[in-house]
């Protein structure tokens, strides 16, 4: 019987040889695929008729126990039976190893997970640790007097170059990872340096601590250029940012701080080009808005105006011609990003300049809107003229040239001029929808419109006071507001009805939606102006008895109107066989007839609730007779 160690020698002996063989079968199979391939290009190809088949070759000590024990033993190659291919060397091996040897594991989620933490996370975690007890060190040296100023300062920039050439060296010898961040640790200790011996300890000047710290942004952009290092690049910007803040003296120097951000932003959207990384110029931007926003908190004064709107117009162009070279000239394809810093961009550019100009110049900021407006629907015009394609980018600069012009609107303009100037802006926004065509474009003219009728319910039906004694009933500033604000959801209602093979998906519903929604505007306009007539000559009268008498006809009205109404509603949808109008009619009947029954017959006198009840009961059997008279018609029309 065999014991373990003889087992296991010959285990050991077998897997020589397997290893041996494979090597061996590998070898010939090279020479044989190098034969095929000279054979190939010097002659048409033929037919192999005769090679070694590897997968029976691997098999052959596995046919054959006694080879275990004789390592000089022959092996038998059977002919092939078809043509060669690679073998499975991996399976061919596990099929002969004996099942006591277990696989080895080849999961990929441990594997990369156990080389994240330890190639990636430790050696982070490492460089914090140490820049953490350097900085721990100093503080301890610093309390016990070990090390003077100057001492600590050179510790530091010697342990911040110590670390740059060390991460160099380790990614000539292909750790890359390792050696980058070994870098980042050794830019963050150099800023750190030169901070100290800036602010802590006086030992330079702002202008040498400047000059040095803007050689080690340069030194981490270009280490970035050079190994294609992102993090490097974002360390440098984060530091180069930070350099006006570390080094500030508490001085105002707006044209020295602007000026030096501003170089600072076209290097890095220069290095966002070259190395496609588009995500540094939001970044960018951002810190650029947070460096403004800090200088302005603490040394903005009305005196600085017109040099700050200077360099926000400088920065406001720097990002838009960056993103104008990427996606309009260079047609690059619009991200999500760069249409974020797009949008962004235009809206800090137009919020800060509107809070800086309004104290002096107010009645000219619509102007300045209708200006940004201008020019976002030129960058809008060009891009669909340069990159078509790029349908993201066309909407993006159209749809803000249409937010500049809305806007506009209620900052030059005062009341009800505001209301009539989106209701003439919804009519051409519909025009050029059906033109282009472009259901986008149609759809900012119904938002626009839903503005208007919103002003129009909530704002503009309450001009006048009780007590305006200059109203004149149906001819007054409301009236016309109502009117062309009507008028102009019926234009886009006709439009929609005119080019109703362009309509798309839901907007099938629109000219019945818009019609609807225009006789619905209409009836809360006449009542808002029957009851405001009223409601005046109520309050001028001080006799009780008069007042009541007021009240009642104010009532009445009310009633008699959306009756009439509801006449003409049904009437024309009877003639123009149109379901919708008459579906309204039915609907105003209904409020009608709640109101009589509900609110006249506990309100009104005894006099005008007769005349109530009376004048409904005969126009609903009129309107009957109307609906049995056109039956067959309407019918008709509704089967159709």
């Amino acid at each position: 019987m065999d014991t373990p160690s003889s087992l296991d020698e010959q285990l050991r002996q077998l897997t020589e040889r397997l290893e041996k063989l494979e090597r061996l079968v590998q070898s010939q199979i090279q020479r044989i695929f190098a034969i095929e391939k000279r054979l190939a290009s010097e002659a048409p190809p033929v037919q192999t008729t005769s090679t070694y088949s590897s997968a029976e070759v691997l098999r052959g000590p596995a046919r054959a126990p006694s080879a275990q024990a004789h390592p000089g033993a022959e092996f038998q190659v059977a002919p092939p039976a078809s043509p060669p291919k690679q073998p499975d060397l991996a399976q061919t091996r596990s099929d002969i190893l004996p099942s006591a040897v277990p696989p080895q594991s080849t999961t990929p989620t441990g594997e990369s997970l156990e080389s994240l933490i330890g190639g990636n996370w430790l050696n982070k975690i490492g460089v914090v640790a140490i820049v953490l007890g350097m900085a721990y060190f100093l503080k301890y040296a610093i309390d016990n007097q070990w090390i003077g100023e100057m001492g600590r300062v050179t510790l530091g920039v010697i342990t911040g170059l110590g670390f740059l050439l060390w991460g160099e060296a380790l990614q000539k010898r292909l750790y890359r990872g390792y050696g980058l961040t070994i870098s980042a640790g050794g830019i963050t200790i150099l800023y750190f340096s030169i901070f100290a011996a800036f602010n802590f300890y006086s030992l330079i000047t702002q202008l040498p601590a400047l000059f040095l710290m803007v050689l080690i942004t340069t030194t981490a952009v270009l280490m970035a250029l050079r190994h294609d290092a992102k993090i490097i690049a974002l360390i440098g910007i984060l530091g180069g940012f930070l350099t006006p803040v570390m080094l500030s003296t508490g001085k105002d120097n707006q044209s020295g701080l602007f000026s030096y951000v501003a170089l600072l932003d076209l290097g890095i959207l220069a290095l966002a080009y070259f190395k496609d990384w588009r995500e540094l110029n939001l970044l960018a931007f951002i810190f650029t808005q947070l460096t403004f926003l800090g200088w302005s908190l603490s040394f903005y004064t009305s005196a600085k105006l017109w040099l700050t709107e200077l360099f926000l117009t400088l920065f406001f162009l720097i990002f838009a011609v960056m993103s104008f070279l990427y996606n309009i000239v260079y047609q690059r394809k619009t991200s999500f990003r760069d249409l974020s810093l797009i949008l962004l961009n235009g809206a800090a550019y137009f919020l800060w300049t509107y809070g800086l100009l309004q104290e002096k110049y107010f009645d000219y900021l619509g102007l300045y809107a209708i200006l940004m407006a201008v020019v976002y629907v030129g960058l809008g015009s060009f891009a669909y003229q340069r990159a078509r394609q790029d349908a993201y980018l066309v909407l993006v600069f159209l749809g803000m040239g249409l937010t500049s012009l809305t806007l506009a609107i209620p900052i030059q303009l005062k009341q009800n001029w505001i209301t009539i100037a989106w209701a003439v802006e919804s009519v051409v926004l519909s025009w050029v929808g059906f033109l282009a065509p472009d259901r986008k474009t149609r759809l900012a003219s119904l938002l626009i419109a839903f503005l208007v009728a919103i002003r129009l319910l909530f704002y503009d039906s309450q001009f006048f006071p009780l007590v305006n004694s200059d109203f004149t009933f149906l001819f007054n500033q409301r009236s016309f507001t109502f009117a062309i604000s009507i008028l102009a959801i019926f234009a886009i209602a006709y439009l929609c009805a005119r080019h109703r093979e362009k309509l798309e998906g839901l907007e099938s519903g629109l000219v019945a939606g818009l019609i609807m929604a225009a006789n619905f505007l209409l009836i809360f306009f006449l009542t808002t102006e029957m009851a405001h007539y009223f409601e005046i000559k109520y309050y001028r009268e001080k006799i009780y008895e008069l007042q009541r008498a007021i009240n009642n006809q104010k009532q009445l009205s009310i009633s008699a109107l959306w009756a009439i109404y509801s006449i003409g509603l049904v009437t024309i949808g009877i003639l123009r066989r149109y379901q919708p109008i008459r579906l309204l009619a039915i609907i105003l009947f209904g409020l009608t007839i709640f109101k009589v029954f509900f609110v006249d017959l506990s309100e009104l006198d005894k006099i005008y609730r007769i005349v109530s009840f009376v004048g409904l009961g005969i126009i609903l059997l009129g309107v009957s007779f109307m609906y049995q008279k056109y039956r067959n018609q309407i019918n008709e029309f509704v089967l159709k």
